[in-house]
This record gives structure tokens, C-alpha cells and sequence, in this order.
């Protein structure tokens, strides 16, 4: 049975906040949660357009959203029009409950937009480095990242995402919190999501039968693409995967010791109550460590209720015309390596573990109890979640445990307990399997959505069309603070600005298959190539602009994959279309000057 939740805003709020939270394990690295909350945005079979969120978004009085972490998932929505409001959290709530998706959309979702939005993150050195930290962690508290890597989101097939979503975006998974100073908008959000519930459950043997239709369809589909040998199995249950398929990921990466290096890495694992503490001498202990070595505080809970200190030094371990494979590096953690490393370097590094350790036990930590950072969400919505946090043992250790965690011996067992493991570099994903993939599910929406011109309803968005007297440029959202440097060096004689991505990955852009607007060419250069991009609009194109942005042809780029995010903004007086990591960017000018004069 579904929990509900009033929390009262009072009455200063003009606002109200919607919140559905569910339990969302992350399934290793596979990024499987990420995939299914992505997902639940593309459509339903009440909202079919996959175009509906970024709409309403843009031209309606309304934000709805989402966000993974480690263990949950929050999907959120909020507005001063209970009206709107309450047509959102319907829209939220049939996503939530559809597992009816083809094979092409999961591969735009998957190997497109996700693809490019952990490209993006990862061309941050400091996530990169973290993020092949986490790749070569064999040890039991070794984190498993609930957003994915460019390496395994791929390995998600349809079937794996279906089951995952019966398992866990249930009715009786699903709590919802209210903030409000409306106790009767709480109980219309009760009936709505109670309805929608009970519809769910007569129609469930239908859907089982039509949904396995598909799968079995979308399974055959996707065998004609994907690498039968693959190491991450397309078909196994997620819940089975081991460490040891995480590794065996890695296989087609091989370090050489004359090109590469191979750094240590120590980690000290402590119970959550004491990250407050520690976040507050991180300074002091990246001291400790040295300027020449790299220490950090993870501060996401794994499953133990534990959080990592790592220490990356900077010291490589280097061995001419030695050669061996990321798969061999959890073998060689448990050996001594002294192959490898030589007696000096062992004892440097046995030094350093102890001074950070000798550091670590001289703190008097003062155990608290940690809460999710909201700060980036709106003030419902963060007063949702720290609720449900507060209220729940959802991010947070029960009393029982917590008074066991919050003691000086169990603080100082951490100091003492360090492991060790090897650090490479982070590999690039082998791309030609996605290639083909995605090609080919390009194609197939592309057909799909010239069948549905003969149906105009399926492409056209609910919320938009329902409150077109709402409808209006004001509610755009403000540029995201990415952007705005690019923006700042926008003229009205330079209306476009570009910049690249560093990345390591190799090369992966192919151009969308378009109903009217001509596609972008692909990248060319040897590396992957990814750009964030603004266009200044001119006044005389702003007059038909929220005809274009409740039009599908704008929101193409996103839908097909090319890119993480599109949109149009506000800043500094001026309107932006803009774009984030976005593979076709070689012709994306002349796109943005075609789409806003097309429907004129």
C-alpha cells in the first residue's frame, strides 16, 4: 500500500511540492537506476509525446524532475497552480507505473542521452578519477554507482530495465510527500495517485501479456546487434552480477607499463556518522597526505552505511615491457606485487598509510547524523526529502545501529583498517556495437513518427495543450550556470558559441534521421567530441518562439540522442536556446536558424 505524507508549508509558501520517493537500488555499475528513471520521463500511454517534460518545462508554471542516488530515487514536480500541480504529479505517476518501451527508445535513451551525459561527467578529471577508482574496487564495501559509466550503461538491455521497473517502481514502493499549505490539494493528489494505482492493478495481467510481446520482440531486435560475447551478459538478472563481472568488463583495455601507470590507492571505510566530522578536516588531512598525492571524501553511502576516505598517490608503479590487463589488477591486490614494486616504494607507501592513520586517530570526531544536500532543489522539494530522510531509514542508518557506528572504538577500527588497491587509466568504451544500435533505432522512430503524422494527438503534449491559456514565455527556466560564460561572449552579430568537451573517449556521433530539418553531420576528429552550445535568438524570431518549443521537431536533438540536454532560457535579458553535450554540433548553428524559422 502506497504511504502519503502532508508536510505544511504554511502560509507564507505560494508554492507546493510534490515528491514520490522509491527504493531504487543501484544494480553494481550498470547504472540500471539511472536508466529507469530516464525512462520513466520518455512517455506513458496517457502522455505519449516523448517530448512532454521538456514542454512543460519550458512554457508551463511548473518544474518536474528527478534525481538517483545510491539506494532511491526521487521524482518531484513543483508549481503555484494546484491545477497544474495536479496534472503533473499524473503525468510523474503513469511514467512511474509504464514498462511499455520499445527497443529503439531505450537505445536513444541509453546509448544517447545518458551516454552523453555521463561523457560529460566524466571529462571532469577529478569524476574521472574517481570514476576508475571505482572500476577497479574489489573490496566488499566497494560502491556501486547507481548513475552507470560510459563503459556499462550499455549493458542494459529491455529486459533487464522491465523487470527492474516491476520490481521497484510499484504502487506499494512508491511514498508520496506533499508540501503545501493545502490540506485539500493533499487529499486530490491522494485520489489522483490512489486511482492511478488501482488502474494499475486490473490492468496488470494485460500489460504482463502485452509487455512480454514486446520484450520478446525487442530481445530478438537487439540480438542481431548486440556482442553475443560481450562480458556483461545483455540478458542476466541484475541482481546476480558480481564483482567479477564488473571486472571482466574492463577485459578489452590492457595497460602497458611503458605507456600507462599504474598508482596505489588506500582506502579508510567509517559509518556515516562521522562524515560531518571528517568533511570538516579534509583540508588537513590532504596535507598530511602531500601536495604531490591526491586524498579525498567520497561522501555517498554504500550499502554497509559506510563512506570512503581515498588516498591516490602519486607515485606509479612502472615496469618496462610489462604488460597486463585491468581484469589482473584485483589478482594483484592480493598478492604482494613484489614484482612490481619495489621495496623503497613499499615502504614509502606503508609510511604514508600510517601518517595519514596516526592523523585520522589524532581527531575527535563528533558523530552526527548526515543529511542528503538539497541545496540545489526547490525549498518543497528539499523539505520533502530531508522529511522522508528523517522519517525513514532511507539515507540514513536506524538509532540502533547509529548508537553502534557512534563510538571511539568504532572510529578508531576505521583508522586502522586500510585497503589497498591499483589505480589505471580510466579505459574508453568499445563504441561500434552502440554505433549500430543506435543507427538503427533512429531509423525506427523516425518511421514510427511519420506513422504518427497520420495522428497528430500522439505527438501533440497533454499539459501544454490542456493549459495553453497558461502557456507563455515567462516561464522559462534561467540558463544554466554552465553556460552563462558562453553566453557572456554571445553578440547580436555572434549569435552562436561553442565550446568542445575534453574527453577521453573515443570517437561516437551519428547524425539523427530527420522528418524536416536536415540532420548535423558527424564529428570527424579523432576523439570523442561533445560541446556545450548557446544561440542568442534575435527579437523578429522570438514572436513565433512558443510555437517552436511545443513543436517535436525542436526537441529532436534530445529525443534522438544526439545530445544530454536542450532548452531555451532566460539570461540577462535575452533568450537562449542552448544545448549540453551535444555530439552534432558541427552544424548545430545552421540547425537553430532552420528550427526557429520553420514553423513561421
Amino acid at each position: 500500500m502506497s504511504e502519503f505524507h502532508f508536510i505544511d508549508a504554511g502560509s507564507g509558501s505560494k508554492a507546493h511540492s510534490v515528491v514520490f520517493a522509491l527504493k531504487t537500488p543501484a544494480a553494481g555499475h550498470t547504472g540500471l537506476s539511472h536508466l529507469a528513471e530516464h525512462m520513466s520521463f520518455r512517455r506513458s500511454h496517457q502522455y505519449p509525446a516523448a517530448h512532454e517534460l521538456f514542454t512543460a518545462n519550458t512554457l508551463l508554471p511548473v518544474t518536474i524532475n528527478a534525481t538517483t542516488l545510491a539506494e532511491y530515487t526521487f521524482f518531484f514536480a513543483t508549481s503555484e497552480k494546484a491545477n497544474v500541480l495536479l496534472d503533473a504529479v499524473n503525468y510523474l505517476y503513469c511514467g512511474l507505473l509504464n514498462r511499455d518501451y520499445s527497443s529503439d527508445e531505450m537505445t536513444l535513451e541509453r546509448d544517447g542521452v545518458i551516454f552523453n551525459e555521463l561523457a560529460m561527467l566524466e571529462a571532469n578529471s577529478d569524476y574521472a578519477l574517481n570514476a576508475a577508482i571505482r572500476l577497479a574496487d574489489t573490496d566488499k564495501n566497494a560502491y556501486q554507482h547507481a548513475g552507470g559509466f560510459t563503459q556499462t550503461i550499455g549493458s542494459n538491455s529491455i529486459q533487464a530495465l522491465q523487470d527492474y521497473k516491476r520490481q521497484w517502481y510499484q504502487p506499494s514502493n512508491i511514498t508520496t510527500l506533499v508540501y503545501s499549505d493545502s490540506i485539500q490539494l493533499f487529499e486530490q493528489c491522494k485520489e489522483v495517485v490512489t486511482a492511478l494505482s488501482s488502474m494499475t492493478a486490473l490492468s496488470e495481467k494485460t500489460a504482463l501479456s502485452a509487455e512480454k510481446t514486446l520484450s520478446e520482440k525487442a530481445a530478438l531486435s537487439e540480438e542481431s546487434t548486440l556482442n553475443r560475447n560481450a562480458s556483461l551478459s545483455q540478458h542476466a538478472s541484475q541482481h546476480e552480477r558480481s564483482h567479477l563481472d564488473k571486472e571482466a568488463s574492463l577485459d578489452a583495455q590492457t595497460i602497458k607499463g611503458e605507456n600507462e601507470s599504474i598508482r596505489h590507492v588506500l582506502t579508510w571505510w567509517f559509518p556515516q556518522c562521522f562524515l560531518n566530522g571528517l568533511l570538516q578536516q579534509e583540508a588537513t588531512l590532504s596535507t598530511v597526505a602531500g601536495l604531490e598525492n591526491t586524498l579525498f571524501i567520497d561522501p555517498e553511502i554504500n550499502r554497509q552505511g559506510n563512506f570512503a576516505i581515498r588516498l591516490v598517490t602519486k607515485e606509479a608503479i612502472k615496469e618496462e615491457e610489462s604488460e597486463f590487463s585491468i581484469e589482473a589488477l584485483p589478482k594483484l591486490s592480493q598478492k604482494l606485487t613484489h614484482k612490481l614494486v619495489s621495496d623503497e616504494n613499499d615502504k614509502r607507501l606503508q609510511q604514508l598509510k600510517h601518517v595519514v592513520s596516526a592523523c585520522l586517530a589524532s581527531f575527535d570526531i563528533v558523530p552526527s547524523k548526515p543529511m542528503p544536500n538539497t541545496d540545489k532543489h526547490a525549498e518543497g522539494v528539499g523539505a520533502a526529502i530531508r522529511y522522508f530522510a528523517q522519517s525513514t531509514d532511507a539515507l540514513s542508518s536506524n538509532e540502533s545501529a547509529a548508537k553502534d557506528c557512534a563510538t571511539k572504538n568504532a572510529y578508531l577500527a576505521s583508522v586502522n583498517k586500510v585497503s589497498h588497491s591499483y589505480l589505471g587509466a580510466l579505459p574508453s568504451p568499445e563504441k561500434s556495437i552502440a554505433h549500430e544500435r543506435i543507427k538503427k533505432a533512429r531509423k525506427g522512430i523516425a518511421a514510427q513518427a511519420s506513422a504518427y503524422n497520420n495522428d497528430q494527438s500522439l505527438l501533440m503534449p497533454r499539459l501544454t495543450s490542456k493549459y495553453r491559456h497558461f502557456v507563455g514565455l515567462e516561464h522559462l527556466p534561467a540558463l544554466p550556470r554552465l553556460l552563462r560564460p558562453l553566453a557572456n561572449n554571445t553578440t547580436n552579430l555572434k549569435r552562436f558559441n561553442a565550446e568542445h568537451i575534453a574527453s577521453h573517449l573515443t570517437p561516437f556521433s551519428i547524425p539523427s534521421t530527420s522528418i524536416t530539418v536536415e540532420p548535423a553531420s558527424p564529428n570527424s576528429a579523432s576523439n570523442y567530441l561533445a560541446s556545450h552550445w548557446v544561440y542568442r535568438i534575435a527579437f523578429y524570431q522570438q514572436s513565433r518562439l512558443q510555437e517552436v518549443l511545443a513543436n517535436h521537431l525542436f526537441w529532436q536533438p534530445r529525443t534522438s540522442g544526439e545530445c544530454y540536454a536542450l532548452g531555451a532560457a532566460t539570461y540577462e535579458n535575452n533568450l537562449f536556446l542552448f544545448g549540453a553535450s551535444d555530439t552534432n554540433i558541427k552544424e548545430r548553428e545552421n540547425w537553430c536558424n532552420k528550427i526557429l524559422s520553420i514553423l513561421m
